[in-house]
């Protein structure tokens, strides 16, 4: 606690940003080739292996092997991975939800499966409600399903998983105007974005919105922020026993987002770079060692989600782990943000 203490009583100390000069390309170009589209690239690289996987393990008669289980794990946390992107392909025709429709707090995903059974035959999963077309349901499907009889619902959840990741990634990179064009060169005629600082903030509200969906929906729902009940059944992944590696995911993408994919120890880039390009050295530096504290705390809880909620021992870490991750968050949009001129232009949970 004492380092997280000197870490908030730094930030607090810093002095307000200037003025800064405009929004690089450079800085849009790191962000977007060092980290969006390298995580969408993973991201359709393990579905398709998730879906070959799971075709194979159908065509064997089975479905939950150790081969769909290891693909589902390293596909889920691909997603992790790139869900800090809330702007551009993955926002058409509501991918992001069909993607992981959670939370799901009226149990929609489980009737709609129930209802999937009983009309039989091969579903139209991308035609389906949206509740039944991604990780969630297939995790549902692996993990308490029916075994091999559940194939005819599983195989199309994971082709519409592989179809939707390979649609993104092709919409970021390829065709006439493809979103990174949007991105890099705003005001080219690939409409959306029109300055550089307009790229930044809608990549910016994704990390900040990232982080608020840590901290809301993953760590304080279950621990009954709002009734002061713990809920352990509405952790994320609890099924699969992925929450905490998903926790641990979403920062580890957010850090490797600030840094533009650079390597630790490597050339600064991305929001590191930009900072010391700009002066703000202290800032910088007090980002890094901000990302390696959480992380590092995140690492300390050594079970899922759904059993540290309900462990006393883990409550003091997951009480830091919460604290620390407010503070990036804070410091994200109070400190990093207006440093880059951007202030008050992002918002977390905020999409297209």
């Amino acid at each position: 606690m004492r380092v997280l203490a000197v870490l908030l009583t730094v930030f607090w100390i810093l002095p307000a940003p200037g003025a800064r000069a405009d929004v690089s390309k450079e800085l849009v170009e790191d962000l977007v080739d060092g980290n969006v589209i390298p995580a969408y690239r993973r991201f359709e690289e393990k579905t398709g292996a998730l879906s070959e996987a799971v075709a194979a393990a159908c065509a064997g008669d089975t479905l939950s092997t150790d081969a769909v289980t290891s693909a589902f794990t390293e596909a889920w946390l691909a997603w992790a991975g790139a869900r800090h992107v809330v702007k551009g392909p993955v926002t058409f025709f509501d991918r992001q939800f069909r993607i992981q429709f959670w939370p799901d707090s009226r149990n929609r995903i489980e009737r709609a499966i129930l209802d999937l059974r009983k009309a039989g035959g091969v579903p139209d999963i991308a035609g389906a409600t949206v509740g039944v077309q991604g990780f969630p349901a297939l995790e549902r499907l692996i993990y308490e399903g029916e075994g091999a009889s559940d194939c005819f619902i599983a195989r199309p959840i994971a082709e519409n998983l592989h179809g939707m990741a390979a649609a993104i990634l092709t919409e970021w990179t390829e065709g006439e105007t493809p979103f990174r064009k949007a991105m890099v060169a705003p005001g080219s005629g690939a409409g959306v974005y029109f300055t550089y600082a307009e790229s930044l903030t809608a990549l910016m509200t994704g990390a900040v919105a990232s982080l608020e969906g840590v901290l809301r929906l993953r760590l304080k729902r279950p621990l009954g922020d709002d009734s002061g009940h713990v809920r352990p059944n509405l952790v994320e992944a609890w099924r699969s026993r992925l929450s905490m590696e998903l926790v641990r995911a979403d920062l580890a993408a957010v850090a490797d987002f600030y840094h533009g994919g650079a390597a630790e120890g490597g050339e600064p880039r991305g929001l590191d770079a930009a900072l010391r390009r700009s002066g703000e050295t202290e800032l910088a530096d007090l980002m890094t060692k901000a990302f390696r504290i959480t992380r590092e705390t995140a690492a300390k809880i050594d079970r899922p989600l759904h059993e540290a909620v309900l462990a006393p021992e883990t409550k003091p870490t997951l009480d830091e782990l919460i604290t620390q991750v407010s503070a990036l968050k804070a410091l994200i949009i109070q400190k990093v943000g207006p440093a880059l001129g951007i202030a008050g232009g992002f918002n977390a949970m905020d999409g297209d």
